[in-house]
C-alpha cells in the first residue's frame, strides 16, 4: 500500500477475505508516471463465487462510541451481509465473518468457512468494519474523528450486532436495518462462531476474550495478536522463504538476493545525491532525487516490498511465486551482473515501470487526506489513512530490514522503525512516537494492544489459532513449533512456545498468509499440510457446536 510501510493490512475488495497486502495501490514514478500496482490475492476466483445468495443491509443502530455513556449516544449505518441459503433455522449455528481494514463483501463460497457453514447448516453473516467501505460512522477521517477507530470500538460493534441478530423476531417487521432484515427463523438460541483472518483474526480471538458469552468459539487465521513496533522478524521469514526448497527457494537464491541488495546499497551510498550512480540500471534508479534518509528509506522499502508481497501470498496470489523470483535471481552464470538479475526479478512484480519511488512526501500524501472519497483513489487506496492510523495508534507492525540475522535485505539500513513508523506517525497524524510506545517497552508488552488483550497469552477458551510458517506475520501469532508439519529451522529462537492450554494451535508447513481460509481444493489438490489443518479446524468447530 505504502512504500515506506512496505506490507500493510488490506482486504480483498468484494471478496471478504482479509489480506495483509503487499504494496497495494503503490504509486510509481515521477510527474509523468502514475502506475498502480496491485497484489490482491486470487480476487477473480473469490469474486466468481461471491455472495450470490447474500443480501446487503445497513444496521441503523450501530453506536458511535460504546464507552461514552448514554448521554452521548450517536448512531450510524453499518453495512452487513446475510446468507441464509444454508441455514437450518432455529437452533442451528450462525457463522460470523469479521470484516477488516477494507471494504467488506459477501462471504465467498470459495472460503473454508462457507464449506463448514454448508456442513453445519449455518446462517452466514459478514459485518463490515467501522471506517471502511460504506460503514462510515462520521463525516470524515479528521484526526478528531479517528479517535473512534479502535479495535475496542470494533469489538463493541460486533457485540451489539450479535445482540441485534439474536433479538430478531421473524414475526415482527424489522425497523433496525435498511432494507429490513428478513430471516426465516429466530437466531436467539443459535450458537455463534466467529471467523477472521489477519487483523480480523485478531478481532475473532479478542471477541471471544472480551465477550466470552456472545460467541461460543472463534477461528483466528494468520492473526498477529502480538503487537510490535519494530517488526524486524518479518524480513527474517522472507529470508527463510527464499531459502526454503519446499516452496522453490534455495540457499543460492538467498545469497543472490543478499548480494544484489548489498551491491545496490554500495552504489546508492557512493554518490550524492544517493542513487545517482550511472552504474545503477535505469529500472532501479530513483524516480526523484533522494534528499535525505526518509527518501532513501522510501526507495529501499520499495525493493524490499516486492519480495515481501510475493512471499506473503505465495501460491495464493497470481504469479510470480517464490520459485519464479528465485529462478530469475539464480538463472545464468555467477559472473552475470547481479543488478540485472534483480531488475529481471522486479519486473516480474512491478512490470514496465521505469524507476523506483523515492519521495517520502509523495508516499505519505494519501494518508493526509481526511475525506472518505479520495479523488483518483481506488478501493484499497481509500483504506490507507484508516489502517495506518490503527497501526500507528495500537499495533505498530512496521516491517523493518534491520535486527534479524536471516534478512537478506539488512544492507538497506534506513528502513527502520523510526523512518517507517515514527516519521509517518508525525507526518500523517501529528502523533508523537511517545504517545503509545514508551521507552524500552515499546517493542514488547508496552504497546496498547498487548496491554489490553494479553498479546500471545490469551486468557480465553475455544480459540483456534491458525498460521503458516511461510507467512511472515506468523512471527507475531500463536504458534507451536512441535506441531507435526513444522519444519522451518532455527525453531529455538524463531518460534518460541507462546502457547496456553486453552488455545488450539494449527501451524502449517509451507503455507503463506491465510491459506487455510480457502475452501478444500480451491487451487487444485490441497497439499497434505493444508488438508491436515482443515481437518483440525473442522474438528474444533464441530467440538464448539457439540
Amino acid at each position: 500500500m505504502l512504500a515506506l510501510l512496505t506490507l500493510l493490512l488490506v482486504e480483498v475488495a468484494n471478496a471478504g477475505l482479509l489480506r495483509f497486502g503487499g504494496l497495494l495501490t503503490e504509486r510509481f514514478g515521477g510527474d509523468d508516471q502514475h502506475v498502480s500496482f496491485t497484489l490482491q490475492g486470487n480476487q477473480s476466483l473469490l469474486e466468481s463465487h461471491a455472495g450470490s445468495n447474500s443480501t446487503t443491509h445497513f444496521y441503523k443502530n450501530a453506536l458511535l462510541d460504546h464507552f461514552g455513556g448514554l448521554s452521548d449516544e450517536k448512531h450510524w449505518l453499518q453495512r452487513y451481509y446475510v446468507d441464509s441459503s444454508q441455514w437450518g433455522g432455529e437452533g442451528y449455528p450462525v457463522f460470523l465473518y469479521i470484516g477488516g481494514e477494507g471494504p467488506q463483501g459477501p462471504v465467498s463460497s470459495s472460503l473454508f468457512m462457507y464449506e463448514l457453514a454448508v456442513e453445519h447448516k449455518a446462517l452466514v453473516l459478514a459485518l463490515e468494519h467501522r471506517f471502511y467501505g460504506e460503514s462510515r460512522p462520521v463525516e470524515d477521517m479528521s484526526d478528531a474523528n479517528l479517535k473512534f477507530l479502535t479495535s475496542h470500538q470494533a469489538l463493541g460493534d460486533l457485540a451489539r450486532f450479535v445482540e441485534y441478530i439474536k433479538a430478531y423476531d421473524p414475526n415482527v417487521n424489522d425497523a433496525k436495518s435498511s432494507p429490513p432484515l428478513s430471516l426465516p427463523a429466530s437466531a436467539q438460541e443459535s450458537p455463534f462462531v466467529a471467523f477472521g483472518g489477519s487483523y480480523p483474526g485478531n478481532l475473532a480471538a479478542w471477541f471471544k476474550l472480551k465477550y466470552p458469552s456472545v460467541v461460543i468459539g472463534s477461528v483466528a487465521s494468520s492473526a498477529p495478536v502480538f503487537a510490535e513496533y519494530d517488526f524486524a522478524e518479518y524480513g527474517g521469514v522472507v529470508g527463510r522463504a527464499l531459502s526454503y526448497p519446499l516452496i522453490g527457494g534455495s540457499d543460492q537464491c538467498y545469497s543472490a538476493v543478499e548480494k544484489a541488495v548489498t551491491t545496490l546499497k554500495t552504489l546508492l551510498d557512493s554518490t550524492t545525491p544517493a542513487g545517482s550512480s550511472d552504474k545503477i540500471p535505469s529500472y532501479l534508479r530513483p524516480c526523484s532525487p533522494i534528499g535525505g534518509p526518509l527518501d532513501l528509506a522510501t526507495y529501499e522499502a520499495q525493493i524490499f516490498g516486492a519480495f515481501q508481497g510475493v512471499v506473503q501470498y505465495n501460491l495464493e496470489n497470481r504469479p510470480p511465486y517464490v520459485s519464479d523470483l528465485c529462478t530469475a535471481m539464480t538463472d545464468g552464470n555467477d559472473d552475470d551482473d547481479i543488478l540485472l538479475r534483480l531488475v529481471k526479478t522486479l519486473k516480474l512484480v512491478y512490470g514496465g515501470v521505469t524507476c523506483m519511488p523515492s519521495s517520502f512526501e509523495k508516499s505519505v500524501a494519501p494518508l493526509q487526506d481526511a475525506q472518505f472519497s479520495q479523488a483518483g483513489c481506488d478501493l484499497s487506496c481509500s483504506s490507507m489513512r484508516q489502517w495506518i492510523y490503527q497501526s500507528c495508534h495500537e499495533f505498530g507492525y512496521f516491517q523493518t530490514t534491520t535486527g534479524d540475522k536471516m534478512n537478506p535485505f539488512a544492507a538497506f539500513d534506513t528502513v527502520t522503525a523510526e523512518n517507517a513508523g515514527a516519521a509517518i506517525r508525525k507526518a500523517a497524524y501529528n502523533l508523537s512516537a511517545s504517545v503509545d510506545y514508551a521507552g524500552p517497552a515499546a517493542n514488547a508488552e508496552g504497546l496498547v494492544a498487548n496491554t489490553a488483550y494479553g498479546a500471545r497469552n490469551l486468557a480465553a477458551h475455544n480459540i483456534t489459532a491458525v498460521n503458516g510458517n511461510m507467512d511472515p506475520w506468523h512471527s507475531l501469532g500463536i504458534v507451536n513449533a512441535s506441531d507435526p508439519f513444522f519444519n522451518a529451522g532455527d525453531s529455538s529462537s524463531r518460534f518460541p512456545q507462546h502457547v496456553t492450554p486453552s488455545e488450539s494451535i494449527v501451524f502449517i508447513d509451507g503455507t503463506a498468509h491465510c491459506r487455510d481460509m480457502y475452501a478444500t481444493n480451491v487451487f487444485g489438490q490441497d497439499p497434505e499440510p493444508v488438508s491436515w489443518a482443515h481437518a483440525k479446524i473442522r474438528g474444533n468447530v464441530a467440538a464448539y457446536l457439540a
